[in-house]
Order: structure tokens, then sequence, then C-alpha cells
């Protein structure tokens, strides 16, 4: 695998961290990837993964790009600071970048958890995304909210965790979240997109009840090329205590690498 540099792109007192993986193969694909992060726990959990995914993809001739949101990872921000118009700002920047980069005629995102949700909504705003894939992405932001606030009473009876310490702070799995951030994800219903994000688009789906059948649906009905896969792996996007256990999941990245060399063979 080529080393990876990381850098920082995006306006100066907003920069975001980001690492390109170029393609490692002299085929081009025409088609350039980027891959947004999950948020809070999931994301510390599932780093190793996308790395993983990351480094498949560009193996497999494909650019991509992977970066932190602001105010998560090492970009610029406090974790205080996220709320969804700006993250989705942020994908608008990455997916320049990407195409500063590669030089790539397509762009494809790939999301997991809520940043599959920020992907889709970015995409539905614009019209050059060709493809995406959709990794149990978070459809309902309430039920998301409902799942997170479980997670931390099972937290709660076997860790010590500081309370949140100010009225406009909610702490849930270790990270903070905002009023403002909580609103956000109360008015996120990827059921009300009304246009389709992309072409052609794979959901992934490891984990039951989270609405993926109802999402694919619903994009099929924006006349989208939808391909829905189940992998199911009901341990994903719960608390592992100890992050040293934590498999990556082989068989997914497997699976969107084969569904993304067919599709831009």
């Amino acid at each position: 695998m080529k080393s990876i540099e990381p850098f920082y792109f995006g306006a100066s007192e907003t920069q975001l961290l980001g690492c390109y993986h170029a393609p490692e193969t002299k085929a081009s694909r025409n088609c350039a990837v980027v891959l947004c992060y999950p948020m809070g726990h999931e994301y510390v959990q599932f780093h190793r993964a996308c790395r993983q995914l990351a480094a498949l993809l560009a193996r497999g001739g494909f650019p991509v790009l992977r970066f932190d949101f602001y105010g998560c990872g090492d970009s610029s921000g406090d974790c205080e600071d996220g709320r969804i118009d700006r993250w989705l700002e942020d994908i608008a920047s990455a997916i320049s970048e990407t195409h500063h980069r590669s030089a790539a005629a397509k762009i494809c995102l790939v999301g997991l958890r809520l940043g599959g949700s920020l992907a889709a909504m970015a995409a539905a705003g614009r019209a050059d995304i060709d493809g995406m894939v959709l990794w149990d992405p978070v459809i309902a932001g309430k039920l998301y909210l409902e799942e997170l606030k479980h997670l931390h009473r099972q937290m709660l009876q076997r860790a010590h965790l500081r309370p949140s310490d100010g009225e406009s702070r909610t702490e849930i799995a270790g990270f903070v979240l905002t009023d403002e951030m909580i609103s956000d994800l109360n008015d996120l219903d990827l059921l009300r997109i009304e246009r389709k994000p992309a072409n052609r688009i794979l959901v992934v789906e490891s984990r039951k009840n989270l609405m993926q059948t109802d999402l694919t649906k619903h994009l099929e009905g924006l006349n989208a090329n939808v391909m829905h896969i189940d992998l199911p792996n009901p341990q994903f996007w719960t608390w592992i205590e100890d992050f040293s256990h934590i498999l990556v999941p082989h068989q997914i990245l497997q699976a969107v690498m084969s569904w993304m060399s067919e599709v831009y063979a």
C-alpha cells in the first residue's frame, strides 16, 4: 500500500483534515470516491475499517478521499460546533477537492451511518453525483437519538462518565450533543428526500430494524438504480468496551469493492 500523506483543505478558518489515496493501478476507473465517516463512538470504532476500505478501493484503481468533518477528528472546530448544514458544506468541499486531485469525471460517495445520511442529503441537492454506497445510513434522526440514549444507558452500567456541565449540552456515549445538534437530528428524515441523490446506489444492511428496506423503496421511487444487499452482523454500531476486539467487516468491504468494480468497470 502506498504511503498516505495527511493534508488540510477548505477555507482557512474551517480547514478539514483529508487523506488522499491515489489509485494504485494504471487503468483509470474515471470515477473518484469520497468517503464520509460515521460520527461519535462509531467514528472511533470504524476508523480502521474506513481506512482499509479506502486502501482496497485505491488498489482497485479508484482515487479516494477520506476526511474528517468540521469539529470531528483532526479537522478544525470543536465537537460542540457540529451542525448538519455545516457538514453538508464539508461534503461539497470534499467533492471539489477530489475533483481537483483526481481529475475523475464521476464521483461516488460512500457513507457509513450518519455519514451516509449526510452523503445522501448533500447529493440530493446537486445533480453531479453518479454513484453512492449507503452502509446502514441513519434514516430517521429521532430513532437514531433514541438508539444513542439506549447505548448511553448501557455504558453507564459499566463505565464512569462525567455528567454534562451545561444546560445546552447532552453527553451521549462519551460525546457532546448540543441542543442545536439534537434539533438537527430530530429533523433528519431521508424518506423526505425529493430528488435521487445518485444514479446508481448500493444500500448495505448489516442490522435489521434500521428502515433500510423503506429507504430502498423510496430511492427506487425517485428513479435511482438501487441494489440492496443484506449482510447481517447484529454487533455493528453497538458499544464495544475494548476496541482491540473490533473486527474489520471484510465481507462488507469486499461487497462494496465488487459493486464498485462492476459499476465502474
